[in-house]
């Protein structure tokens, strides 16, 4: 897989992953909202027993049944972290949201070291610290942490830490 760079020249992929949510902590949550959305709609809609003195319009439980019974659940399956090495720059991305990226030249040091997402980053996703470090996650303990020129601190969650700081030697980083 090639990318054009912004000279028109094409860049190769050294390293692509694909990270789904798979932690607990991310589901059951959607799993609650999806079956309470569910249970009120076929009470109010199909069993014609609404709840409470002031019930949704029938239109209402429509729109949420579509947007938090089938559209949550859909967007949680869609959620993944990718993330991508290229010669000239490291990309990640929570998709369907916008990505990040930060060009070799900026990295100082990588190196491949056990996490704890709830301890240090307060879970999963993408996350700052009140220290000024930033992460990447998914689901797991294994990432590859790394420094950058401007004193900054980044942490990328990887189910292949040897193989992401191999594409980061061939792109030039510093490993430990």
């Amino acid at each position: 897989m090639q990318e054009r760079n912004g000279d028109g020249a094409a860049s190769p992929l050294l390293y692509r992953e694909v990270q789904h949510f798979r932690m607990w902590m991310f589901w059951v949550p959607i799993a609650v909202v999806t079956g309470l959305v569910w249970y009120e709609f076929y009470q109010q809609v199909v069993r014609d027993n609404p709840a409470g003195s002031q019930p949704l319009p029938d239109w209402a439980a429509w729109v949420l049944a579509l947007v938090f019974g089938i559209g949550l659940p859909v967007v949680g399956y869609l959620l993944r972290l990718i993330t991508e090495v290229r010669p000239d720059d490291i990309y990640m991305h929570v998709f369907p949201f916008r990505g990040s990226h930060i060009p070799i030249k900026d990295i100082d040091e990588a190196e491949a070291r056990d996490y704890s997402g709830q301890r240090e980053y307060g879970g999963w996703g993408v996350r700052t610290t009140a220290k000024g470090g930033k992460a990447y996650t998914a689901f797991g303990t294994k990432g590859v942490q790394l420094w950058l020129k401007k004193d900054e601190r980044i942490l990328i969650g990887t189910q292949k830490p040897t193989e992401l700081t191999d594409a980061l030697r061939k792109a030039g980083v510093f490993v430990r």
